[in-house]
Formats: C-alpha cells, structure tokens, sequence
C-alpha cells in the first residue's frame, strides 16, 4: 500500500483522522498566492456546502520533479515551511505522500485506493494543470468523473502584474535578485533556514562581524550579492545585511554561504537556527582591489539599508 502519513495543522482541533474530507491537491512549492487562492477556494466549499468537512492538503514528501526531472528545478520552500504555511491558511491537516510509492499507480487507482480508499476524500480543489497518476496521465477532468460534479473545483490560472502566478516564475526573478517581485507573487517573503555555523572571522576584521550558514542544498538560492533581510531567532527579529557569495576579495576558495550581519544585536548563534528572509537587493557580489575598499563598500551597504529601512 502507497505510504501516505497524516499530519494536524491546528492544535486546538481535534487531531484524529477525518471520514469526510476537502482535498486541496498540488505540489505547492512556495505556497504562492495562486496555492492561497486555491487553499482558500477549498474553505469557501466546506463553508457554503459541506459544513460537516474537513479541509486538508495532499502532497508528497518531495516534489515530484525530483524523480521526473534529469535535472529538477531547486525548492522554494521545505516540507516544514509548507506545513507552516498551510496552517496559516486554516488547513485542519496534511497528507504527506511518498512519490515512488505513488509512481506506478494509475489514475484511476490514485483516485480510487488513495484519495478515496486511505484519505476519505469527498470533495476535491486541485489545479487547471495538475497532473497525477502513472505518466501524468490523470488531469482534472478524471477526477470530475469519478467525483459528483458538485465536489470538484479546478482553479484556472491566477494572473498577477500580467502573468500567470507559478513557481517557476518566482524561481526566475531570485536567480536575477529580484526578491521584491518574488515576494510579491510568494505572499511572504522568501527565506532561507540554516544553523548557523563558525566561520573564519572575515566579517568581524572588516568592522561588521557575521553569522555564517551553508543554504540547504535543495533550496534556490538567490542571485549572489548583497540584501536587506530581516532574520528570526528564538522567534526575535532582528534586520540585517546579508550577502550570498564566496568572499572573492578575500578568500579565492570558499564555497557559497550565506553571510548575516545583524543589527543591533549581542550575543553568540552558533548551532541556532537562523531564519533570514530577503527583503530587497543592494548591489552585486563585487571583488574588490584591496580589503580597505571593501570594509568601506560594507560600510556603506549598512548606511544604504537603514535608510531603506526608515
């Protein structure tokens, strides 16, 4: 039988295994605003006709590009993000899948063991372009035909500032720094979750002292350079300036990392996880003629993001 595990979102709620439920079906990788709009189409279907419903999501534990793909595009969020963000939109659960466990169904059988048979699914909200089953085979209309007509809704493309909302579009605009743009179509800014880890001290000589962290190696990582950001630890926040690169002016060796300096801020994170979302582009990762150009460039990206910030 396909491994498919349960997961509550809301606490106050009861957290036992539903008989009757909304399935919000997808990748949703990044959980954008054409995902809410989807998450929340489902909520209005439980509140205009199926009251005595639960509204949940069924995913998989990765995304299914990753076993598709030869060369699968990078996550913009973790399983954990997800959870978060589909508890804020008022989920009640998820079901979490196993693609290769899925892999070889047929459609009709995801439909029928799985949907119906393990997740008690009687009502469906999935994508104009959501594709399932053994190949892909399965699309939207499939399940219109083994759900009442009634129980099924297919949400068309979402248009946001003339083109359609998609994770690839979002995935685009961080390769070029873009983050505003990204934000904007994401809902939340896009973060980044790392320990932080010791580094070799080149922020601190350089009069601006930095927590370092190596990016999970499955998320995007934006276009290298330098961002305002503003960063969570034991749930405070703090603003800050980040810069994605290789240290070039300095160390010729050293591989991608995320470098933090944190404003207003005391203390040691070493271990902690550190959250840092980005907020706007600065400039470009440069490589400068000497160490004293550089402190001096450090000095003025601080200046240029505290103005940015009043």
């Amino acid at each position: 039988m396909p491994s498919v595990r349960y997961i509550s979102l809301q606490t106050e709620k009861s957290s036992k295994i539903s008989e009757a439920n909304i399935l919000c079906l997808g990748n949703f990788d990044g959980v954008h605003f054409a995902h809410r709009t989807l998450l929340r189409k489902a909520k209005e279907l439980q509140a205009q006709k199926m009251p005595n419903t639960r509204v949940g999501v069924f995913c998989f534990e990765t995304l299914s590009t990753d076993f598709l793909s030869k060369n699968p595009p990078k996550h913009l969020t973790t399983l954990d993000q997800k959870l978060k963000y589909f508890a804020d939109e008022d989920m009640d659960f998820a079901y979490i899948a196993d693609f290769s466990s899925l892999q070889g169904l047929s459609p009709e059988g995801f439909i029928k063991d799985v949907l119906i048979g393990q997740c008690a699914c009687k009502a469906v909200v999935c994508g104009y372009n959501y594709r399932f089953g053994k190949g892909g085979a399965g699309t939207y209309q499939l399940i219109q035909e083994l759900f009442p007509s009634n129980c099924v809704i297919v949400v068309p493309p979402v248009y946001k500032d003339g083109d359609t909302v998609s994770s690839t579009r979002i995935r685009e605009f961080l390769k070029r720094g873009k983050v505003k743009e990204a934000n904007a179509l994401l809902t939340v800014p896009f973060s980044i979750t790392a320990p932080v880890e010791h580094g070799k001290g080149l922020g601190r000589h350089l009069g601006a002292p930095t927590f370092n962290q190596t990016p999970p190696t499955e998320i995007l990582i934006p276009a290298r350079g330098v961002y305002l950001t503003r960063c969570t630890v034991d749930n405070k926040d703090y603003y800050g300036l980040t810069n994605i690169g290789t240290h070039p002016t300095v160390d010729v060796d050293a591989a991608l990392n995320l470098e933090t300096h944190l404003f207003d801020f005391e203390g040691e994170l070493y271990q902690k996880d550190l959250r840092v979302e980005f907020l706007d582009y600065i400039r470009p990762e440069v490589c400068f003629d000497s160490k004293e150009t550089l402190q001096k460039q450090i000095q003025q990206d601080i200046k240029t993001v505290k103005e940015r910030l009043q």
